[in-house]
C-alpha cells in the first residue's frame, strides 16, 4: 500500500491545503479541455473510450483538488527551500474512490459542492451527487481496460460523466482560494489566499 507523502519535519504545520489545490487544479483542466475536444469529433471515429476515461480523469482530479494537502519536500541542492506538491487526501486502493473523495473534503466544501449539485443538475437528473458518483465508481478502470472480464463500459452513463466533470471543473474554478493550517502547536488557520 503507497504511504501517504509527509511534509519535512521542520515545517510549524501538521498539514497544511490550498484549496482549490492549483496544480491539481491545473491537471484536472487539462483533461477536461482534451475531453471537450474528444467530444468535439463526430460518432464513429472510434474515441469513445479516450473520451470517456479523460472524464473520469477530470472528475477525479477535481475532485482531489477540493481535498489535497500540500507537501513541503526539502530540495536536494538547496535545503533550506522546499519543493511543493500535492498529495491527495486519500492515497492507496482507495484513491480512485469517487464517493470516498466525495467525503475526503473540508465539510464547508463538501457542503458548498452538494449545494451546488442540487441547484443545478439534482432536479434534471433525479439523483443526487453521491448516487451519482457512486455510479460511475470504477469508470476509470473499465474505460483503461474494456477487455477485461466484469469491465462493461455500457453500465455508466455517459451522459452523467460528461456532465459531471463540466459540473465539477465549473465549480472547482469558482472556489475562492483557501489556505487552511493545522498547526503544530495546536489551532487551525483558514484565510483567503486569493491575491489583494
Amino acid at each position: 500500500m503507497k504511504k501517504k507523502p509527509q511534509s519535512r519535519g521542520d515545517v510549524p504545520w501538521s498539514k497544511r491545503q490550498e484549496i482549490p489545490d492549483p496544480q491539481v487544479l491545473d491537471a484536472a483542466d487539462q483533461y477536461e479541455e482534451a475531453r471537450k475536444l474528444l467530444a468535439e469529433q463526430p460518432p464513429g471515429t472510434g474515441v469513445l473510450l479516450p473520451l470517456m476515461n479523460t472524464a473520469a480523469i477530470a472528475v477525479e482530479l477535481y475532485l482531489k483538488c477540493l481535498s489535497a494537502e500540500l507537501i513541503h519536500v526539502e530540495d536536494e541542492q538547496m535545503p533550506e527551500i522546499s519543493r511543493v506538491y500535492a498529495a491527495p487526501a486519500i492515497t492507496g486502493g482507495q484513491g480512485h474512490g469517487l464517493v470516498a473523495l466525495l467525503n475526503a473534503m473540508p465539510s464547508d466544501v463538501h457542503r458548498s459542492l452538494l449545494n451546488a449539485f442540487d441547484a443545478e443538475l439534482r432536479a434534471r437528473w433525479n439523483k443526487d451527487l453521491q448516487t451519482v458518483l457512486s455510479e460511475l465508481e470504477g469508470v476509470f478502470l473499465a474505460t483503461r481496460y474494456p477487455f477485461e472480464h466484469g469491465n462493461d463500459i455500457t453500465r455508466y452513463n455517459l451522459k452523467h460523466l460528461i456532465g459531471l466533470a463540466d459540473f465539477l471543473g465549473r465549480f472547482a474554478r469558482s472556489v475562492p482560494p483557501t489556505d487552511r493550517i493545522e498547526w503544530k502547536r495546536g489551532g487551525i488557520t483558514s484565510a483567503s489566499s486569493r491575491p489583494a
